[in-house]
């Protein structure tokens, strides 16, 4: 499916807010395959697919993972909305024609990580935290700095600030979360 036509379904199926987020992401994760050399195109269509299935019904988006076929961790039964990576990824494929593994898994992991991410999951994970729509949140600046100079500490700073910020709200935390944590930690 061409930009143009991935454009008009999204613009359909997302908040006007979510629509330009998903823009923003697709632009931040595009500057950054510059910066690192990952395939820009590759970049774009994972930043502007990642939360295609963000603004379904919480329990919609339990009914279709299991629909699907789709593992649900305990953590998603309890938190919904995790599984919009999932499904997103699943949408990109059967609903957006991608077919690149790639690109696929860097939508399934946008929000949670995972332990040792490739360079296009990486690039994802944190284009979609420091996009230029985004709310100023605590050390946005300083993160997107380390956005463009060294991806491992960046992801290592949003996992912290993203679990402090769960912890604070009382909110279950995916597992997948904190072991992406601990390896990037690890790695400082």
């Amino acid at each position: 499916m061409e930009r143009e036509e991935m454009l008009i379904s999204l613009k359909k199926k997302l908040t006007p807010k979510r629509y330009v987020h998903s823009i923003g992401v697709e632009y931040t994760a595009a500057c950054m395959a510059f910066v690192y050399g990952e395939d820009v195109q590759r970049a774009r269509i994972a930043g502007l697919l990642h939360d295609n299935a963000k603004c379904l019904p919480l329990e919609d988006k339990l009914k279709k993972a299991k629909k699907h076929g789709l593992t649900i961790s305990e953590c998603e039964k309890e938190n919904p909305d995790l599984l919009h990576g999932k499904l997103g990824a699943y949408y990109a494929g059967k609903k957006y024609g991608v077919t690149d593994e790639g690109i696929l898994s860097a939508i399934t992991y946008h929000t949670t990580g995972r332990p040792d991410m490739t360079l296009l999951e990486k690039i994802i994970f944190v284009a979609d935290y420091i996009e230029p729509n985004r709310r100023m949140l605590e050390g946005l600046p300083e993160i997107r700095k380390e956005a463009m100079t060294d991806l491992d500490l960046c992801i290592c700073h949003i996992l912290k600030h993203t679990l402090d910020y769960l912890k604070v709200k009382g909110v279950a935390i995916d597992d997948l979360t904190e072991k992406t944590y601990d390896f990037y930690k690890e790695k400082e």
